[in-house]
């Protein structure tokens, strides 16, 4: 059955031999990328060290404009990442936890990366505080905003939950966070490339995300938004020869020298340039097929995907309001990490988490015939 997107299947090659619902975990890689990686080739080939005047820097520049436009940010506020965990570390750095504000609030049901990460900050001074879920699908966002006092300095809070897909309210938790003067950084890895997002109406004060989920675009190709107001006031100490005033001067000695004025102070050291590259397609394509359509789109076939699990007995573990998770749909029953892996062998590619189940993906290039495949694949198990 088709919808309004269903001539972008014939973009992703994968869908030729696989009924491909994983895109919350890595997003078919468009035909097109294949012509732009070449590119990245033929430029070192014929250019050597001047492809850093021409087309590599403005491989950056282009990566930065192209995710300011999916996530309606102004202009200078994106900056390339090889990594969440990375741009993460770039906010970090510029804190200074010994001023009186050193409160982090967590919830438990952050990706695996912010544990680690944020949890080794106590060793610097900071406090970190955890929001427990109730339910194992969302944690409460009234929950969150009680836990902000005076010494909050920065929430590092998943935008979209990687367990459930259910969204969070980061609007309303930035206004609580803003009242008392603290920060919030979202993470929008499961929420950019599938729902609608525009970090100047949530009024965010960092975002961080990547391209290789529902973007498209491959690994190694993740960002910084840092909202236009702070850029010049922090000074990341995580930072490198890219993050200088004028990278390219080589000024000699060893006096520190000056930051950039703008994003690009957060950039460190040489970027990931074959990563944009790769990741160009695949965000060009999300931003011409258009958002609200894209969500419209998913939202529709995960609402699909719900009734046929429904129909089945099955336990849905995402809110069962379509409005109130993202495109991707968590079911679960009895024996369903082994039918995970039996889908697999029939090139039916999903995938099971704890605490979860099998996460569903209908992404802008799936049709209903995708969620039939699977189906009609676990009834036959």
């Amino acid at each position: 059955m088709s919808h309004a997107l269903t001539h972008w299947r014939s973009h992703y090659p994968i869908l030729e031999r696989t009924t491909y619902l994983a895109s919350h975990s890595l997003g078919a890689v468009p035909q097109s990328a294949l012509s732009e990686l070449q590119r990245y080739h033929h430029e070192w080939g014929s250019l050597g060290i001047l492809a850093w005047d021409g087309p590599w820097w403005q491989a950056v520049l282009d990566f930065q404009a192209d995710i300011e436009a999916v996530l309606g940010a102004q202009a200078g506020t994106v900056v390339p990442m090889q990594n969440v965990t990375r741009g993460m570390a770039a906010v970090a750095s510029a804190l200074d936890y010994s001023q009186g504000r050193n409160k982090i609030i967590l919830t438990d049901l952050e990706f695996t990366t912010s544990y680690p990460f944020w949890q080794a900050q106590s060793d610097y001074g900071a406090e970190i505080v955890i929001v427990e879920s109730d339910d194992r699908m969302t944690v409460s966002t009234q929950k969150i905003i009680e836990a902000i006092d005076e010494k909050t300095l920065l929430l590092p809070l998943s935008h979209v939950y990687f367990r459930s897909g259910a969204i969070q309210d980061i609007a309303a938790v930035c206004r609580a966070a803003h009242e008392h003067g603290a920060w919030v950084l979202a993470d929008g890895y499961q929420a950019v490339g599938t729902i609608e997002v525009d970090v100047q109406a949530l009024d965010v004060d960092f975002y961080v995300g990547g391209s290789h989920k529902w973007l498209c675009g491959g690994p190694g190709a993740a960002f910084l938004y840092v909202r236009s107001e702070l850029i010049e006031s922090l000074r990341p100490r995580l930072t490198g020869w890219f993050g200088l005033n004028d990278p390219f001067a080589y000024e000699p000695g060893t006096a520190r020298p000056k930051l950039n004025a703008g994003i690009h102070r957060f950039l460190g050291g040489t970027p990931n340039v074959p990563a944009l590259y790769a990741a160009r397609a695949g965000i060009r394509n999300v931003l011409e097929a258009g958002m609200s359509t894209i969500r419209e789109v998913g939202r529709t076939l995960s609402e699909y995907a719900q009734t046929q699990a429904e129909q089945r007995g099955f336990t849905i573990q995402s809110p069962t309001d379509s409005h109130s998770r993202s495109n991707m749909l968590c079911i679960d029953f009895e024996g369903a990490q082994e039918a995970a892996l039996r889908l697999e062998k029939q090139q039916i590619i999903v995938d099971w988490r704890p605490d979860c189940g099998i996460r569903l993906s209908p992404h802008f290039y799936n049709t209903q015939d995708d969620l039939d495949v699977f189906f009609g694949a676990i009834d036959a198990r």
